[in-house]
């Protein structure tokens, strides 16, 4: 199930539906349009052993939601299907990375960026 990402003022809202609330434990996260770095629709790769699992749910190949730590720091999963997956990369946040799965990750990539080149 894809997760929907929304621009409001400032911020940039990452909402996680359905049953993945509860697997990811978090409903929502919101970061300043200002703490991401790049946005990436580079295909990604489940990674089973590279990162270690904090607080969520994985089993590769199916889902991967919730915090995970790598030695990047400290990523933030919501993905079923890596086709669908956008990849965020952060500053000055909890968060590393969030991986985030959307309908439209070119669409949603793409007007992601258009609000960053307006900051």
């Amino acid at each position: 199930m894809s997760g929907t990402i929304k621009i409001e003022g400032k911020n940039l809202i990452f909402e996680i539906h359905g049953i993945d609330v509860i697997l990811a434990i978090r409903k929502s996260i919101t970061i300043p349009l200002e703490h991401v770095v790049s946005v990436s629709t580079d295909k990604v790769s489940w990674e089973p052993f590279q990162q270690l699992k904090v607080a969520g749910t994985s089993l590769p190949g199916v889902i991967k939601d919730g915090m995970f730590l790598s030695t990047d720091g400290l990523l933030f999963f919501e993905m079923h299907n890596t086709d669908k997956c956008i990849t965020l990369s952060l500053n000055n946040e909890k968060y590393k990375k969030i991986i985030f799965e959307v309908e439209d990750k070119e669409f949603v990539a793409k007007t992601i960026r258009s609000a960053l080149s307006r900051k």
